[in-house]
């Protein structure tokens, strides 16, 4: 009978040790890891883009006359001096010459006026005695002053070439984009479109919220359903420092650079201006960081089986990606799932990584 309780017993004692291995794994909780690397991490904002050539001409006759032969056609490459169109001409042409040369010089005398008065509003803006508002009104009255001169420039090649031979040439190197002239018919109105390729610039309306983030320089990347998968750089070059009352929107000048001369004036797609950029920074996703008290957040970390909840600092968000700016190191075990479950000193076991 003492037998039979000592063995008894002892068996009792083999089973009470073998359980309790197992009553203590089921106190860890299993949850899931991620260790950060050093990455780059950018804030962006995508906006509607529709490119623009920063030079076009519209070519016309100064003089009527009937039109003989057409050169070119849309989407042709020319060269500057390239004949465009040939019209009949009686070598009476010379009225047209005098007018374009008329033009031409006010044209010239109005962007060296602008040139001087930017020149001053860019010495006044560095000692802040005038607007961001009253510069940009500077920098634009100058653009236009010069597209002024090259439209002038166009004019009067075009009114000498006519008086000497009656072929319109082109005057600078592009594209094509437009031809209304019609063999046959009487040069009146417009007759060719001609923009050059090389560089390609774009309006952008984006939130006021991106104001304050906005530089000159900042990089800008175009899309178009044109070149599927392939992307073309840029830059933006200005931008309104006050917010249009109507739309509540902000305009953004890009300009892209294009020496392949496949981007076309006209072509849609989306640009994505890059705001801020953070280089070498730990980051992680949404779903890795925890509310804490009022706005502040907390990440969950795990070192030798104990649970440690810190409050981090967040800098760049860009969609569920967020930069960690002071609390988790690279090489930090950061779990990702099982994080609500836990509390600060809580035991956990890693099931993933």
């Amino acid at each position: 009978m003492k037998m039979l309780k000592a063995l008894i017993l002892l068996v009792f004692l083999i089973l009470v040790s073998c359980n309790q291995p197992e009553e203590m794994a089921d106190k860890f909780i299993p949850v899931t890891v991620t260790v950060p690397e050093l990455q780059v991490i950018s804030s962006i904002v995508v906006a509607a883009c529709r490119l623009e050539s920063s030079s076009e001409a519209v070519i016309t006759a100064m003089s009527p006359g009937r039109i003989l032969e057409v050169a070119v056609s849309e989407g042709d490459e020319v060269q500057e001096g390239d004949i465009l169109v040939e019209l009949s001409t009686d070598q009476q042409y010379s009225s047209g010459v005098s007018a374009s040369s008329a033009r031409l010089t006010a044209a010239r005398t109005a962007a060296s006026n602008d040139r001087t008065n930017l020149q001053r509003a860019e010495r006044l803006r560095f000692d802040g005695a005038i607007s961001e508002s009253e510069y940009e009104m500077a920098v634009s009255a100058s653009a236009s002053s010069e597209a002024n001169v090259r439209q002038a420039l166009a004019g009067y090649e075009n009114a000498r070439s006519m008086e000497e031979s009656g072929k319109i040439l082109a005057p600078f190197s592009g594209t094509v984009t437009r031809v209304w002239a019609k063999e046959g018919y009487l040069s009146s109105g417009p007759l060719i479109s001609i923009t050059d390729g090389g560089i390609m610039k774009s309006e952008l309306l984006i939130a006021e919220c991106h104001l304050p983030f906005l530089a000159e320089g900042l990089p800008v990347i175009f899309a178009t359903s044109h070149y599927p998968g392939e992307l073309f750089t840029g830059e933006v070059t200005s931008f309104s420092s006050s917010v249009d009352p109507f739309s509540g929107l902000v305009s953004v000048i890009a300009q892209f650079h294009d020496s392949s001369g496949r981007l076309r004036s006209g072509m849609t797609g989306t640009a994505t201006i890059g705001l801020e950029t953070s280089e070498a920074t730990v980051v992680l996703s949404l779903r890795a960081l925890l509310h804490g008290d009022e706005s502040s957040w907390e990440v969950a970390l795990i070192s030798n089986g104990a649970v440690e909840i810190v409050q981090v600092e967040i800098g760049i968000m860009n969609g569920t990606d967020y930069e960690i700016i002071m609390g988790v190191e690279p090489g930090d075990s950061v779990i990702l799932l099982g994080n609500h479950l836990v509390d600060d000193g809580s035991p956990a076991r890693v099931v993933q990584r």
